[in-house]
């Protein structure tokens, strides 16, 4: 999937910028998905949660491809790859500081969301547990009537 042609039209394997760019796109739609999460946990409705959670997981998945792809990259300083010019890597760098405050907005709206659903099903629990003490009361008043 993220392979790319070259002019001479051999399969070739995609530099680290555009590997870098894919990731930023990718962590783009992430982001989206993850602000999407946080309106249905507000919301409320666990089903449509469900659902939306099996999305994300094929956008997780498309995200652990990619970072296998960028792995090899990972342990290779800057100053040792090769560039095709310094804008390139100028772009490159600035792509993954973008990179870097898309996954940090999207671990924010991931902790309220898990803060806000953990506060709904202790609500949820605490409403099961009312019915559960008053259902003995309810029987009993049922008797006498």
């Amino acid at each position: 999937m993220f392979y790319t042609f070259r002019a001479c039209r051999h399969l070739t394997m995609p530099t680290f910028a555009e590997l870098i760019r894919s990731r930023e796109e990718l962590l783009k739609r992430l982001l989206l998905v993850s602000q999407r999460q946080l309106e249905i946990v507000q919301a409320g409705d666990g089903t449509v949660l469900l659902q939306h959670l099996g999305k994300r997981q094929q956008l997780w998945n498309e995200f652990e491809l990619l970072e296998q792809q960028l792995a090899p990259h990972k342990g290779i300083p800057p100053e040792h790859r090769v560039w095709e010019n310094a804008a390139e890597r100028q772009m490159t760098e600035a792509t993954l500081n973008r990179c870097k405050d898309l996954m940090e907005k999207m671990i924010k709206n991931d902790e309220a969301s898990l803060t806000q659903a953990a506060e709904l099903m202790d609500e949820a629990k605490e409403q099961l547990q009312r019915i559960q003490r008053g259902a003995p009361v309810a029987a009993a008043y049922k008797k006498q009537s």
